[in-house]
């Protein structure tokens, strides 16, 4: 149980403070009663662990805390005892920790839910539903089952993101860098050299690539800061729910980008909804709890018309439908879930395909962005070339 620190009045009408052990406040002032004292204030007190606690946990320790207790509760041990467990045998302090403060909770007479509940930096409300439900069915494994798998999952959808982007960002760095080495510092000493020796007659890409030289060279320092303040600028924006909605829908309508951005988000809806409805919990809350993991806003947006459609009495295809962000083949297979009875087992499937279609695409952006950056790069430092070295050639040449 929860403790709280309180104030309260006696029969004297003197005040009295202290802390005392309640299931929550209704609780709390029903003890007090007992006690001839009138509540006037109270706080529930944090965990006397919780302060001590990282904000952040490994995802893989997580995985390995989450499948301890899930194998643990398959083989019928109390939560009490397998956390108890899971402390003396983790290797992470963080999760020796959070774990200990757990246990606290529960021996104290609170739900695991409940003491989950107590970290909201650590376990989200989607974590903390799915235990609750599974705690109201007795199948508590179940959660942990479908919480390692959510968490993996989510690593793998990080893991392809970062693939996607890491080389052509780091590619398109260097690039950059070089180019700006030798447009603003190698180029104009070497200009400087062939306007003094060619007599100012110069062939056109030397005349153009020292106008771009001087260009960034004059300018270079305000692109940079035009650039940043646009980073700047476009961060604060997202604070806004308009624009957000706005600039979400834009990425959508992107050529190739906006097809992996919908597939990513599809992926993420059929997962999280058919891990949730799998656990027990109603379509309705299934959709709250899957929107929460869904980046885009606009898609997002798309998902509270659905649940409202679903409230008036539609079919969950034909609310999905209405909002025009899904893919047809998931209309189509959440139909096919709703006729047959198997809703949780068919949205895996749209689940399995997408995550195949993400891996295609992402392969087919990494094999289309390399050649493009060769090709610019190498086109930028070929004219560079010809630029010096055809008037160096023509100089050459008239000397003999």
């Amino acid at each position: 149980m929860p403790n709280f620190s309180y104030k309260a009045v006696n029969p004297e009408g003197k005040y009295v403070k202290g802390k005392i052990t309640a299931d929550n406040s209704l609780s709390l002032e029903s003890v007090l009663n007992d006690y001839d004292l009138e509540l006037i204030s109270f706080k529930k007190e944090k965990s006397r662990l919780s302060g001590s606690l990282s904000t952040k946990i490994k995802t893989k320790d997580m995985i390995t805390m989450l499948l301890h207790l899930e194998q643990l509760d398959k083989a019928g041990v109390s939560i009490i005892d397998s956390l108890e467990d899971v402390i003396k045998s983790s290797t992470s302090p963080n999760v020796k920790n959070l774990t200990r403060a757990l246990h606290e909770s529960v021996q104290n007479g609170c739900l695991l839910s409940e003491a989950m509940a107590e970290f909201p930096k650590i376990f989200d409300e989607v974590f903390i539903g799915l235990v609750s439900t599974s705690e109201q069915t007795g199948k508590l494994h179940k959660a942990f089952e479908g919480l390692i798998e959510h968490l993996k999952w989510s690593s793998e959808i990080k893991r392809k993101t970062i693939k996607a982007t890491r080389y052509p960002i780091f590619s398109l760095i260097i690039g950059l860098i070089v180019m700006s080495f030798m447009t603003t510092i190698v180029v104009p000493q070497v200009t400087t050299l062939l306007q003094s020796t060619s007599g100012g007659k110069l062939p056109t890409l030397t005349k153009a690539l020292i106008s771009f030289s001087k260009f960034l060279t004059s300018n270079g320092l305000s692109i940079i800061l035009g650039i940043i303040l646009t980073i700047i600028l476009y961060k604060i924006g997202r604070i806004n729910a308009r624009f957000s909605y706005y600039t979400d829908i834009i990425k959508l309508k992107l050529p190739f980008f906006g097809s992996l951005f919908t597939k990513l988000d599809a992926s993420r809806f059929a997962h999280f909804f058919s891990m949730t409805f799998n656990s027990g919990m109603g379509v309705i809350e299934c959709l709250e709890s899957s929107k929460s993991i869904i980046a885009n806003k606009a898609i997002k947006n798309s998902i509270n018309s659905a649940i409202r459609h679903v409230e008036e009495g539609n079919k969950l295809a034909r609310a999905i439908e209405k909002t025009g962000h899904f893919p047809s083949l998931v209309v189509s297979i959440i139909t096919i879930g709703e006729e047959s009875g198997e809703l949780g087992n068919a949205l895996m499937n749209v689940r399995f395909f997408y995550d195949r279609e993400i891996n295609d695409s992402i392969d087919k952006l990494i094999d289309m962005i390399q050649p493009a950056l060769t090709l610019i790069m190498g086109g930028m430092i070929a004219w560079i070339a010809m630029a010096v070295f055809g008037p160096v050639y023509n100089s050459f040449s008239k000397l003999q």
